[in-house]
């Protein structure tokens, strides 16, 4: 079973088109409500609500990286032979993992608001990209652990 255009590349219908997906998947969700700022109003007012999506601050930057690491999966294809098979499947596991990281810190550091019956909190698009992110990079780990099991094709093939 192959994939027309990937007929060149045997890894990269079982490895790269699953990371395309879910790097792609990663880029839709973070549009979804991230993090949200919640005001209460006491008995005197009604409730105020907020929500932003993971495009500020270092979650953003975070964000920029696992989209490199995208771009890096989606060129493979293109260096063929001219690179080692793990280098470039490594490179994007390294920016998955950094890009991760930051979008996880920055979620559960978020900023701390000093007004009265306000909070701020994750929200649910804020746990969706968190599970999202965290494939990408068992994805991202796998290609690298199987990126020497491919045999190059035969000419008889």
């Amino acid at each position: 079973m192959s994939l027309d255009g990937f007929d060149d590349h045997p890894t990269a219908a079982r490895h790269e088109l699953p990371a395309i997906v879910i790097g792609l998947l990663v880029f839709v969700v973070s549009f979804l409500p991230w993090y949200g700022v919640s005001f209460d109003g006491g008995s005197a007012e009604a409730g105020v609500t907020g929500t932003y999506n993971a495009w500020h601050g270092l979650a953003g930057v975070g964000i920029i990286v696992v989209l490199l690491s995208l771009v890096v999966t989606a060129a493979e294809p293109f260096f063929g032979e001219t690179v080692p098979r793990i280098a470039l499947p490594l490179a994007a596991a390294v920016l998955s993992v950094v890009g991760t990281a930051l979008v996880a810190i920055k979620s559960f550091n978020l900023p701390e608001i000093d007004i009265p019956n306000t909070t701020t909190s994750l929200r649910w698009g804020g746990w969706a990209l968190l599970v999202v992110l965290v494939l990408q990079v068992m994805v991202s780990v796998l290609r690298v652990v199987h990126a020497n099991d491919a045999q190059p094709h035969s000419a008889s093939g």
